[in-house]
């Protein structure tokens, strides 16, 4: 069973916007302090596709079979590609950086595999934004463990609440998940400061909030609204950084503008958001910044310099080969295939097992 879902370019345009944003940070950062958001926008648009995603299914299909489906789209969207970076950067941190920085991202490799990295960093006390200390390999993978947490329990709880409040399941839905937001955001301030970057409960209320915007609906806003929040955008990129609270009160402004940007009628923004260009980086955008990070930290732990305007140019051309090479050879090739897509079951077995392996590999394959 397969079910025809909602795409926009838009959102295409504005995940390239948050991927371009995320690396720019990491290799320029004095030229886009507040680059680090394009996780926070990632966060927003993942809730709202999501909940849009089950709304559909929930609209044409059984709960089960709605279920098995949405697991089954997650799976070849987002495992093969994921395990792919994790053990080529283990491999690459044993043959260049030695068994003990190996270990260390083995070790790392089993957190990010089952999608805790963010727990397990928290553990280690590793700063997001340390100055001059070499950071993990898979440290990016904290944010995939956020998204996948949400992406376990949300789709139940929403299935279940269709199923049972069929005809007010969005007043609920809304109440549920409004509730949900405001919890997690109000935990900002009442853990440990440096726990807060990285935790689930602290996180949460972003995905809450793109949830909440696909119950709801969005509409085209008036086109002066919509420039003003894309210029929102691009100044919070700018003018926001690391001495501010993150996640805090600032962040919502930006989301805000997120949001305002997911139905565009002015043209120029819908020129910049959905011409070819930035249309092909959004459809890169998860192999990016899987690719981005392990490239950029390998160099930096090899030179023991920091980086110049050449290398961090050079970086980029790397990852964007990496994941030019990854989306079409192996990432759409078992996203997209025929009998994957028509096998959800298989798909969910074949998933599982994959996590298995990975999971057993990271306790083998240890190096005195």
């Amino acid at each position: 069973m397969t079910a025809k879902l909602s795409y926009r370019r838009e959102i295409q345009g504005l995940r390239a916007l948050a991927v371009l944003a995320v690396i720019t940070n990491h290799l320029f950062p004095d030229l886009l302090p507040g680059g680090f958001l394009g996780v926070d926008i990632f966060f927003l648009l993942s809730g709202y596709l999501i909940t849009s995603q089950l709304m559909e299914l929930a609209a044409i299909d059984e709960t089960r079979n709605s279920l098995l489906v949405f697991y089954a789209r997650r799976i070849r969207r987002i495992l093969p590609s994921a395990l792919l970076v994790i053990w080529i950067s283990v491999f690459l941190a044993y043959r260049y950086l030695g068994p003990v920085v190996g270990n260390e991202n083995l070790r790392d490799a089993r957190w990010s595999t089952l999608f805790f990295a963010n727990s397990h960093f928290n553990s280690l006390k590793v700063d997001y934004f340390g100055q001059g200390a070499s950071s993990p390999l898979l440290q990016h993978y904290w944010s995939l463990a956020v998204e996948e947490q949400f992406y376990i329990v949300w789709p139940i709880l929403l299935l279940l609440i269709v199923l049972l409040f069929r005809t007010h399941s969005k007043k609920v839905l809304l109440a549920v998940v409004s509730g949900i937001g405001i919890t997690s955001f109000s935990s900002i301030f009442m853990i440990e400061k440096t726990l807060t970057y990285f935790a689930t409960q602290t996180r949460i209320w972003e995905l809450c909030l793109g949830a909440i915007l696909a119950i709801i609906g969005t509409r085209n806003s008036p086109r002066p609204l919509q420039r003003i929040a894309l210029a929102v955008l691009l100044l919070s990129l700018l003018l926001i950084n690391s001495s501010n609270q993150i996640p805090g009160f600032i962040i919502i402004p930006v989301l805000l503008a997120t949001g305002l940007l997911l139905n565009v009628s002015d043209p120029e923004i819908k020129l910049l958001l959905s011409n070819r260009v930035i249309h092909y980086l959004g459809d890169l955008s998860f192999v990016l910044y899987l690719w981005h990070w392990p490239v950029i930290e390998i160099h930096r732990q090899l030179s023991f310099a920091p980086l110049t305007t050449g290398d961090s140019i050079a970086l980029f051309l790397i990852t964007f080969v990496l994941a030019v090479l990854t989306h079409h050879l192996f990432e759409n090739p078992i996203r997209f295939n025929k009998y994957l897509v028509q096998h959800p079951g298989v798909t969910v077995i074949s998933g599982v097992c994959a996590l298995t392996l990975s999971v057993l590999g990271t306790y083998l394959i240890v190096k005195g």
